[in-house]
């Protein structure tokens, strides 16, 4: 009995001594095999991450508000390489002369200014401080304009003058023989006007033109091919520094753009202009080739020239702290100016011209023309 007692405690002995060995080998297996999952989980961790970005940024981030600022969205990871043009301290490449210039904006209805405070030539008044004169004309094309500064002349037919300040008509004709659109839709600098030395206004009546004398003087034979001069002309200083904001719509493609490089150059060389502004095109949707239109104007006009459309499209929203709209996207994903930025299809509303005011400002003190 004794004997079959320690046999059986003996048993039970070996028996607690074999579970406690398989439960400490499960253990230790069991430690190694997590230990083996956790590092699998970093390294596919570390492999997504390296193929994609962070997975807990992914992963956690909410659903974008629609209803938030354009500064606001998810960076793209585009980059721009100009981006220090529009933004941040401006760093001038040329001195800065130490006069305030007086700055002449020569354009179409996307220079007029409607309340004399909210286009961009008034933005370039306030901004400044500097004399700002304004000959925006609705409806031209880079040919009127031109023609109105003196880029591409005008000539008279011969006529007389006659001593009395009356009303005679005169025959305008362009230098190539085209025609001349004087006072469509505003004076924009042609009166006081000249014809040789006889200073006097002219007039549309029925769709010709006549002149009158300002003050009685002696008879004047006009020669046939006498330049045409406006008061712009006149008026025209050395120390000028020209914007020109030209070529909507004449509506050009990558053949015609040369026609107003062309002209916008003639511009510039009447006015003996080292020191000016070439604005972009924006209405992406009457030029199907803006794109080509713009780079044309960079590619001859180099710093001088501001694409607007571009910085409209990447930064106009946010810059004039406009919500964006579904609309706007669309614009946007479309090539058109955002529509929060319109009063209409082509025209700027007062977010634009701030916009487009500030950006010259910039330029040109990057240039050196302003302090």
């Amino acid at each position: 009995m004794r004997k079959t007692f320690i046999t059986y405690t003996l048993f039970i002995a070996a028996m607690s001594a074999f579970i406690a060995l398989r439960v400490s080998a499960g253990k230790a297996l069991a430690s190694e095999r997590t230990k083996a999952l956790e590092e699998d989980a970093q390294d596919t961790a570390q492999t997504v991450e390296e193929d994609t970005g962070p997975v807990a940024a992914e992963t956690t981030q909410e659903p974008a508000d629609p209803g938030v600022l354009a500064s606001e969205e998810e960076d793209t990871g585009d980059t721009d390489d100009r981006e220090y043009l529009w933004h941040g301290d401006v760093e001038p490449v040329a001195p800065y002369s130490g006069t305030a210039p007086r700055i002449v904006c020569w354009g179409d209805s996307l220079t007029v200014s409607l309340d004399g405070e909210t286009a961009y030539p008034d933005v370039l008044r306030e901004l400044s401080g500097c004399e700002v004169v304004n000959y925006g004309v609705d409806a031209e094309n880079t040919a009127m304009i031109a023609a109105r500064e003196g880029g591409l002349r005008v000539n008279v037919k011969a006529t007389v003058i006659p001593s009395a300040p009356d009303l005679i008509p005169v025959f305008l004709r362009t230098e190539n023989d085209g025609h001349v659109f004087f006072l469509n839709n505003g004076d924009g600098g042609v009166n006081p006007c000249m014809i040789g030395p006889i200073e006097g206004d002219l007039q549309k009546l029925n769709g010709s033109y006549y002149f009158s004398r300002r003050k009685k003087g002696e008879r004047y034979v006009v020669d046939d091919g006498t330049q045409f001069i406006t008061h712009a002309m006149q008026d025209a200083g050395d120390g000028d520094v020209l914007v020109i904001f030209a070529g909507t719509n004449d509506l050009p493609d990558r053949k015609t753009v040369g026609n107003i490089i062309k002209l916008e150059r003639a511009m510039l060389e009447y006015a003996n202009c080292d020191r000016y502004i070439i604005v972009g095109l924006t209405y992406a949707g009457g030029i199907p080739d803006i794109d080509e239109v713009n780079k044309a104007l960079e590619e001859e006009f180099g710093d001088n020239f501001i694409d607007i459309r571009t910085y409209m499209l990447k930064y106009g929203l946010a810059d004039a702290g406009v919500i964006m709209t579904p609309k706007d996207e669309d614009d946007i994903n479309k090539g058109e100016i955002p529509a929060s930025l319109r009063r209409d299809y082509v025209h700027g509303n007062r977010h634009y011209h701030r916009l487009l005011g500030e950006q010259i400002y910039r330029r040109m003190r990057y240039l050196g023309y302003l302090e």
